[in-house]
Order: structure tokens, then sequence, then C-alpha cells
């Protein structure tokens, strides 16, 4: 493992509150999301729009974060969308919405330490994790 992928890991793990496999699997899905749906901003809207904007605003917000489940998350980006993302993953699209379930409410809530959405503005995954995003990273959680 070189030393970006290690930088990597670590900030995942920070991000995600874990050091498991599961994180640099979460930020792929978030990855193809981002790409598929014009940015965070467009993940935000795909969650609003899908029924999730309570969620969204619990996880922006500096309060305790509110579950979804893999439905729920499967039913707000479509079931076209979470086939693409899942299968570009190398996994099925339950699976990807499980995961997004569990991760994606801790990846916007350090995304958003001050509990505002346009925070997360800069954190662009679309052309994969760089050393740009990881610098935004640290720094939010520098924070």
């Amino acid at each position: 493992m070189g030393l970006l992928d290690g930088l990597i890991g670590q900030v995942a793990g920070q991000v995600l509150g874990g050091g498991n496999n599961n994180n640099a699997v979460a930020f792929k899905l978030l990855q193809g999301l981002m790409g598929q749906s014009g940015g965070m901003a467009g993940v935000f809207q795909k969650l609003q729009a899908g029924g999730l904007g309570n969620a969204l605003a619990s996880w922006v917000g500096n309060g305790a974060n509110q579950s979804v489940s893999a439905d729920a998350i499967a039913n707000a980006f479509g079931s076209d969308l979470m086939s693409k993302v899942a299968g570009n993953a190398g996994m099925e699209t339950q699976e990807a919405s499980g995961v997004l379930a569990q991760f994606l409410p801790n990846i916007i809530n350090n995304l958003t330490p001050n509990g505002n959405a346009s925070e997360a503005e800069g954190f662009d995954l679309s052309d994969g994790l760089d050393m740009k995003d990881i610098t935004a990273l640290m720094g939010k959680l520098m924070k």
C-alpha cells in the first residue's frame, strides 16, 4: 500500500468513524453517486427529493444523525442509479444501499462540521479521491 493509499485509508477511517474495509467501499459508492448526480449538491438534491430531507438535515446539523434504511437510500437515488453505482463497485444493489445507509450520515456530518450544507461543496469525488479532497477533509476534521 502506497503513501497516498495509506493517507486515504486514515482519512476515510476518521470521516466514517472506523477502520474497516467498508470505508473504501463507501467512498467508492459516494464517488459514483457524485459523478452521476452532479457532485455533492446533486447528492443532497436526490436525498431531499427522495423523501430524506429530514434525515439529511440531521446529518448536516449539529445534533444526532437520523438513521435511514437501505431501502430508503435505494428509493432516494433510484434503482437505475443504485444499480449502476453498485455494479461499478462490484456489489449488489441492496448491499451498496446498506453500506450507504450505514456510512452516508457520518460522511455528510463530518463534511459539514458547522451545520452548513455549503461546507460540503468543495468536496468532489466525481474524479476520484485526490490530494485536494484529502486536504479538504483533513481541514474539516482538524476544526
